[in-house]
């Protein structure tokens, strides 16, 4: 059998004659007639009926049809693998990121690469920021996005900046820290501050935190929520809290270093890994940090 043979005999079941389906396919009646012979003759069946003035299915030829369409789709998925791959675009990729910038940039995120990339399969794990270099150079998965360590752990790790986060020690607005007109250390020690947890090669670790009691989390979404909660305060990237920093229910504290600036980027371990969906997705997200930035 051949895809062109297959494509002929749906076209002439579609359409009930041979010339139209000679007209779609750009091809002579005589030329599509001789195919749709050799087709049976190599199945050793009759798939059409050609009496009369239109041409219908044998019983063996409509039970084939759903196959014959899998077939012919298939065989595109494999055309069009074929055609991405040799342009560079990845047949499939794993990716890591934090939950710096909102989950709903990723569902975006998401839909266009099913769209633009269509034979890609994509992996996403959502891990701590602190996780996401490890992960690349155990070659757990391709690429991680996250906000960049200022220290560089491993040195075959490459990493791309894609833009800025400003990062916000905020509480909620009824939290005692929001009422000072002044915070110091000493007031920042007096309260739960609300931490991120993650794992080394050890144990499970701690960003070092500023107060003397804590209650760590490993998701920056699981901190805002405490912080909502009244639970503690803690340092948010200032994209995930803008609405309710708008509204009122969170404040940023009156302390001399609440708010600072942290890069975010990509973590690849060989600039072999960057291929079309790689380049692309960052080509995404430095925009988006470019038009939403504050």
């Amino acid at each position: 059998m051949k895809i062109a043979q297959i494509e002929m005999f749906l076209s002439t079941i579609k359409t009930g004659s041979i010339a139209e389906a000679a007209r779609r396919h750009g091809k002579s009646r005589t030329t599509v007639s001789a195919a749709l012979s050799s087709l049976e003759d190599s199945l050793g069946v009759d798939l059409l009926n050609r009496s009369g003035n239109r041409i219908t299915p044998t019983v063996i030829g409509e039970a084939t049809v759903n196959d014959f369409e899998r077939i012919i789709l298939i065989a595109r998925d494999i055309h069009s693998r074929c055609e991405q791959y040799n342009i560079g675009v990845e047949a499939s990729i794993r990716i890591a990121r934090d939950d710096s910038l909102p989950e709903s940039l990723w569902r975006q995120l998401l839909r266009q690469i099913r769209i633009q990339f269509p034979q890609t399969s994509v992996s996403i794990y959502s891990a701590p920021t602190q996780e996401l270099e490890e992960m690349v150079a155990q070659n757990l998965v391709d690429v991680a996005y996250g906000l960049l360590p200022s220290t560089h752990l491993f040195s075959r790790l490459q990493q791309t900046d894609l833009g800025q986060i400003r990062m916000m020690s905020v509480a909620h607005k009824d939290h005692p820290l929001s009422q000072l007109r002044k915070v110091n250390n000493a007031d920042l020690e007096r309260y739960t501050e609300i931490a991120v947890a993650y794992f080394d090669e050890e144990s499970l670790r701690i960003v070092t935190p500023k107060a003397g009691k804590y209650i760590a989390l490993s998701f920056y979404e699981h901190l805002r929520d405490a912080v909502l909660d009244q639970t503690g305060w803690s340092s948010l990237p200032a994209i995930l809290i803008k609405q309710h920093l708008r509204e009122g229910t969170l404040k940023v504290i009156k302390y001399n270093r609440a708010m600072n600036w942290q890069s975010y980027g990509e973590v690849v371990e060989n600039e072999s890994r960057r291929g079309t969906v790689v380049k692309w997705l960052s080509e995404q997200l430095e925009t988006y940090l470019f038009n939403e930035g504050d």
